[in-house]
């Protein structure tokens, strides 16, 4: 005959919530997962539907070139050194060259 005593009761308890929340961690990690593979999945689908377009029209991809804009005149910046070594330097300032 068993007898059973408080004290098996609360440790059968407790063994029961350990292995629920075991279970539940193991569901959630292979949730989370599952969603980010299918999340790769999707976008690798959608990188690999861009370029399908442009390879079945390659006589207009011939045809547009693109525009190149001419500046008008190259802009330099010189940042002066101080003889004291600074842990910050001040703004750059802008030199035109005409």
């Amino acid at each position: 005959m068993i007898i059973f005593s408080s004290q098996n009761l609360l440790l059968a308890g407790a063994f029961f919530g350990i292995l629920w929340l075991c279970v539940l961690f193991v569901l959630c990690f292979l949730g989370v997962h599952i969603a980010r593979l299918v999340k790769f999945g999707w976008l690798y689908q959608k990188k690999e539907e861009k370029p399908a377009p442009t390879q079945t029209k390659p006589a207009e991809s011939k045809e547009k070139t693109p525009e190149h804009r001419p500046s008008a005149e190259p802009v330099y910046y010189i940042v002066e050194r101080k003889r004291k070594t600074r842990q910050s330097y001040g703004e750059p300032k802008e030199i035109r060259f005409k």
